[in-house]
């Protein structure tokens, strides 16, 4: 009896508790909220270089729960594509409030929170060809969950849906997303995974991606970039055209790295690009990577980079129809963009190094290539001469290549029956005598090795020398000797 009064009385001062603390979390939500949704978007505005604001209206408040909506609009006088000027985008938003959140109890997660909150889209004007893709659900869902100490946790689901208009249809079969947020809202943790997509266009072509997934750990930096890594997986993309395979590839995968010095003045980044493997037209190409390690950047002018090439972003958006969709236009600006911050970006002498890596059946290739700058900012005598002037824009450069001449065939025969139709004896036979001609002629002029049926090529540049497969010069006697390469068609 005793057992049995002691086990009702925690009950019941657990339920006033969780009563009592709820009914605390509501009022605190009430009262915080508009602060809360305003921080939020003005970091939102900034990253996105957006100028948007948000309202919550019809707030209501329970013992256990709130609702309220959150409008997103323009800020007055602003135009964003696609959002016309009476036009904001809605959320219905649901909280549970703490200590236990009713939807996470539900859920089987009793650990104490702050609040669980529920969003969806409202349809409206602006949301109603999402809606209409989703068969009238809402296309985004999420549940955001808030712990007490301020960090944010999210699982965010994308409805499947698809899109059709007189030339292209779109299927996509659903994704779901988790991101942790921590209180200061400077660290960010994410992964998700994306289900089969698939795209119909104009003469039959269809473009198919059975699955994705990416995943990534990001922090903001006191010069207004992030740092972290990130990865991006795709299954597989496949491309046909009136049923019949153009091209697939198969494990295809993005990863990229990026974090500073421990006395934040550099800047690091690793990225990579791989296929594990190409068919075009049924033939298989085989699979490689291109991967890039960039060392020593100066911070202070990376940063002024990225503030300039968004602002370049924002002029591009805000210019003609005409010059939005015009590569030269846009590769002019790019270009002036990089040659006004050359200079800057060489402080600190960056190094930058390539592989680039192809396997075959027949063999493996790899190009490595690597350059580190001088730093121009470094005053150069008026009476220098070629080589000082060349020594005064980077400190080396240097090239390596090994290729397999069976593996350059064997791209080439295949190359060949893909583009010319050719039957394979007959490519072969043209590969062979385009690739032997060529090794040919850069062993005539010593510009590589051939050993073990293995083209070989190693050259570097620094400090006034040329090194060709072993071999010391300087630039003018390099000039001597293969000048009259110039002079070849």
């Amino acid at each position: 009896m005793k057992k049995s009064t002691v086990a009702v009385g925690v009950i019941i001062a657990l339920g006033v508790v969780w009563t009592g603390s709820a009914w605390y979390t509501g009022k605190q939500l009430e009262k915080n909220v508009e602060a809360v949704v305003n921080k939020v978007t003005a970091d939102t505005s900034k990253k996105l270089d957006a100028e948007i604001h948000s309202t919550v209206k019809d707030f209501h408040r329970g013992w256990f729960s709130s609702h309220f909506i959150l409008d997103i609009a323009p800020v007055k006088g602003i135009t964003i594509d696609g959002i016309k000027s009476n036009q904001s985008l809605q959320l219905n938003v649901d909280v549970d409030h703490g200590p236990f959140p009713l939807a996470r109890v539900s859920s089987g997660n009793i650990l104490p929170a702050m609040a669980s909150a529920k969003l969806s889209l409202i349809n409206n004007e602006l949301t109603r060809t999402a809606f209409d893709g989703a068969k009238g659900k809402s296309p985004v869902e999420a549940i955001i969950n808030y712990a007490w100490g301020g960090a944010i946790s999210s699982d965010i689901t994308l409805a499947p849906a698809e899109y059709k208009d007189q030339n292209n249809s779109l299927t996509f079969e659903g994704a779901s997303y988790h991101v942790d947020t921590n209180a200061s809202m400077n660290a960010f943790d994410y992964e998700g995974k994306s289900k089969k997509i698939t795209f119909s266009g104009k003469n039959n072509i269809e473009v198919v991606v059975p699955g994705m997934t990416f995943s990534g750990h990001q922090n903001k930096t006191p010069f207004d970039f992030m740092t972290g890594d990130q990865r991006l997986d795709f299954e597989s993309i496949s491309i046909s055209t009136a049923g019949k395979p153009v091209a697939r590839l198969d494990g295809l995968s993005f990863g990229a790295n990026v974090d500073l010095s421990a006395d934040n003045k550099k800047l690091n980044a690793k990225g990579e690009y791989a296929v594990a493997s190409l068919s075009i037209q049924g033939q298989d190409f085989g699979g490689g990577k291109i991967a890039m390690d960039l060392a020593s950047l100066d911070v202070v002018a990376f940063a002024d980079f990225m503030k300039d090439y968004r602002q370049l972003g924002k002029e591009l958006v805000a210019s003609t129809p005409a010059q939005q969709i015009d590569p030269n236009y846009i590769s002019s600006k790019l270009k002036a963009l990089i040659v006004s911050h050359a200079s800057k970006l060489k402080k600190g002498e960056p190094e930058v190094k390539w592989l680039i890596n192809w396997k075959n059946e027949k063999g493996e290739a790899a190009l490595n290539l690597d350059y580190q700058a001088a730093d121009t900012n470094k005053r150069l005598d008026e009476s220098a001469n070629e080589t000082a002037a060349l020594d005064s824009q980077l400190k080396y450069v240097a090239a390596k290549l090994v290729l397999p001449v069976d593996m350059a065939i064997e791209v080439g025969k295949k190359g060949l029956m893909v583009a010319d139709h050719k039957s394979e004896e007959s490519a072969k036979a043209k590969a062979t005598q385009g690739v032997n001609g060529l090794v040919g002629l850069g062993s005539m002029f010593k510009l590589i090795t051939l050993e073990n049926n293995t083209v070989k090529l190693d050259a570097q540049y620094s400090q006034g020398y040329i090194t060709l497969n072993g071999k010391k010069m300087t630039v003018d006697e390099f000039r001597q000797q293969y000048g009259r390469l110039g002079s070849l068609h």
